[in-house]
């Protein structure tokens, strides 16, 4: 009896023994697949039953599933943050040919530009030559040209020569009306009003071409203020009438008009058998009428012959 029961002892504890192996590995396994199938959801030890002899077996297979799952886990980070120094050169790369095609389309856009404004600005001496051209030749045939039909009004010997050659100038088309044409043509005699050019004729002698000078602009607040602003309105025929000291009128009627540059004086020349007024203002260049400065390269003449 006392033999039978040792032999049983011993079996129940091989029993319990291969038993706890038994739970152990099944353990094992369920987590190697709640690994493999769900990475994400922690993973859980198995708890092997207490029994006597299981404890060493247990602890060793924790240890290696904890080790297989750190891993998995840091193959999973490293691959992630390959990914993302990946993605982020892919971003640096894609933005460099952004930048480097903007840099040349800004390039091209400035040589268009650069190149359009070389054309321009040639077209533009190409139009000024010309209009010279055409100027220089209508001087030359006007100066050929014979006095205009109109026979210029005689000039009475007798006519008392004004002591003050200050006179006054209207012309009805632009709406001037007695404005004072003082000797000389500096500042201080423009800004008066207009000026006649010394050296130039007078209505009151014959043969002469009173040569009269206005600001386009002038001074606000004084009679040079826009005076000769409205020159390049006039036109041929238009009514032009001096008045001298004595209150002798002097009718002229416009029948030249000319743009010449500065430095061109033979405008200021009488004219052999021609009686003239002529009255000058600037603009900003050949053609252009309405710029208001700043260079005002050329002067705009106009030329009217007597009439009475």
């Amino acid at each position: 009896m006392g033999r039978r029961q040792i032999i049983s002892k011993e079996k129940r504890r091989m029993l319990l023994g291969l038993l706890a192996a038994a739970c152990v590995m099944i353990g094992a396994f369920a987590v190697g697949m709640s690994v493999l199938g769900q990475e994400s959801e922690p993973v859980r030890a198995a708890k092997a039953p207490e029994v006597e002899g299981a404890p060493e077996v247990a602890d060793g297979s924790m240890i290696e599933a904890q080790a297989r799952v750190a891993g998995l886990a840091a193959k999973t980070e490293a691959e992630k943050q390959a990914a993302a120094e990946a993605e982020a050169a892919a971003e640096a790369e894609a933005a460099a040919e952004v930048e480097a095609a903007a840099e040349v389309e800004a390039a091209a856009e400035t040589e268009a530009a650069a190149e359009a404004a070389r054309d321009q600005e040639a077209r533009r001496d190409a139009r000024r030559e010309a209009r010279q051209e055409a100027r220089q030749e209508a001087r030359q045939a006007s100066v050929r040209a014979p006095a205009p039909e109109s026979t210029p009004a005689p000039v009475e010997p007798n006519m008392a020569v004004p002591a003050d050659t200050t006179m006054y100038l209207t012309v009805p088309t632009l709406g001037l009306n007695d404005i004072p044409v003082v000797e000389g043509t500096t500042e201080s005699s423009l800004s008066q009003g207009a000026g006649h050019l010394s050296g130039s004729g007078y209505p009151w002698v014959e043969g002469s071409n009173t040569y009269i000078a206005g600001h386009r602009i002038g001074y606000p607040g004084t009679m040079s203020d826009r005076v000769f602003y409205s020159l390049p309105n006039l036109a041929a025929g238009d009514e032009i009438l001096l008045t001298d000291a004595n209150g002798q009128t002097y009718t002229y009627a416009v029948s030249e008009i000319l743009e010449v540059p500065i430095t061109d004086l033979s405008v200021t020349y009488p004219i052999a058998g021609r009686d003239m007024v002529t009255l000058q203002t600037c603009i900003e260049d050949f053609g252009d009428y309405w710029t208001e400065g700043p260079n005002w390269l050329v002067r705009y003449v106009v030329r009217a012959d007597r009439v009475s």
